[in-house]
């Protein structure tokens, strides 16, 4: 997801989330959290903060105060929760979660509810779907739980086989790669892995047919992913539906239950309905 991963360090710097005395980065992982506080949140701009603050705007927090920090640059909002200099996330779906999960020792970031589905769409300024050509280039996510996605996006196109199917009991996600998992290939299509957020730019690079793009970027680079995707996810049972995440031991806190509760609610069910038009969905 991201071209690197920094130190909590070089991340507080980024955002401004210094925080003074020596160990004072720990204190919010082992000390029991003020809850009159404000909840510290990171979140994607689009659409995650922008429900966030829908939430705020409505009262559907009641008395709970939101400190909002918008994702920038090359940091990792996982490690900023897990040193506990944040409280919260609000950027990614579980199958990255539990993949970052494993390959960090010891952390326990944990998921609440289902929020939306961004869906990863399929795209091309060259091409139709019906004519892409022989070798052609397909740009796909670096990362490995959205390149498994990726592939069954082009498998639902017809564009490829895989050994494996989306709803496969006890299937990790970020194990499927193209050259472990395609089966079929009739297009002898060829596979170009980038970081997510450079994926839109890749429609205008003359080497590459065909991008498959995360929802959230795809409305930041002025696509529609409705009209503009060549072909789109469904949200029905999707496992990449995107959620707030927190530290197992702050999942019970009251600001963190009445944030899932706004966010899960059927005013912002109906304000991603009503605002993005298909482009980002409730999650079913």
């Amino acid at each position: 997801m991201f071209r690197r991963l920094i130190t909590t360090t070089a991340a507080l710097l980024a955002t401004g989330l210094v925080l003074t005395g020596c160990g004072a980065a720990n204190a919010g992982s082992t000390s029991t959290p003020d809850t009159s506080k404000p909840l510290r949140i990171m979140a994607d701009v689009t659409p995650h903060s922008l429900l966030l603050k829908e939430a705020e705007k409505e009262g559907l927090l009641g008395d709970v105060k939101l400190d909002i920090t918008e994702i920038s640059g090359d940091i990792d909002p996982n490690q900023l929760v897990e040193s506990g200099d944040l409280d919260a996330n609000f950027f990614q779906h579980v199958p990255y979660l539990t993949d970052w999960n494993s390959k960090h020792t010891g952390s326990d970031l944990v998921a609440l509810s289902p929020v939306h589905v961004e869906p990863l769409g399929l795209y091309s300024k060259k091409v139709k779907l019906d004519a892409v050509p022989d070798g052609a280039v397909v740009a796909i996510p670096a990362d490995a739980t959205n390149q498994a996605r990726a592939l069954f996006l082009l498998a639902d196109a017809g564009l490829v086989t895989l050994d494996v199917k989306p709803d496969q009991e006890g299937l990790d996600y970020s194990q499927i790669t193209p050259e472990k998992n395609v089966t079929g290939n009739p297009k002898n299509l060829s596979w170009l892995k980038i970081d997510r957020p450079q994926l839109a730019a890749t429609l205008d690079d003359p080497q590459v047919t065909l991008s498959i793009i995360n929802g959230n970027y795809a409305i930041e680079a002025g696509l529609v992913p409705t009209t503009d995707a060549l072909a789109l996810e469904s949200a029905d049972n999707n496992p990449y539906a995107n959620v707030v995440a927190v530290k197992a031991t702050l999942k019970d806190d009251p600001r963190v239950q009445k944030l899932n509760e706004a966010l899960t609610s059927p005013q912002i069910q109906k304000y991603i309905t009503d605002t993005f038009k298909g482009s980002v969905l409730p999650a079913k």
